[in-house]
Formats: C-alpha cells, structure tokens, sequence
C-alpha cells in the first residue's frame, strides 16, 4: 500500500474518531516481525483494514 492511499485511510478514520494503531506501536510490531522472521499474520477485529497491509 503506497503511502498515499495509508495516510488518507488513516485521516479518514481520524476524523471519524475510529481507533486505529499507533505509529509507534506499528514499528514495534514491523520489528518483532522482521526479527522472527514472521511471514504471515491473521488479523482480526480491524476497523479500516489496513494492517496487513502496512506490514506486508
């Protein structure tokens, strides 16, 4: 996903005051998936969906 489409998913669900991860607590997650070579992350719960996406 380009960095384009995220930050207006993400505006969007600021607005409409949906919680959605922090930035910090991403590159947390991003690390601990890189460092276990993690491949693939079932997800579930999302409000805009974005979060695979961001990871992979």
């Amino acid at each position: 996903m380009d960095n384009v489409k995220f930050n207006e998913i993400k505006q969007k669900a600021l607005e409409e005051h949906i919680p959605i991860i922090m930035d910090d607590t991403l590159d947390a997650i991003r690390k601990i998936l890189k460092d276990k070579n993690i491949e693939s992350i079932l997800e579930i719960g999302t409000a805009v969906r974005i979060f695979c996406n961001l990871l992979f």
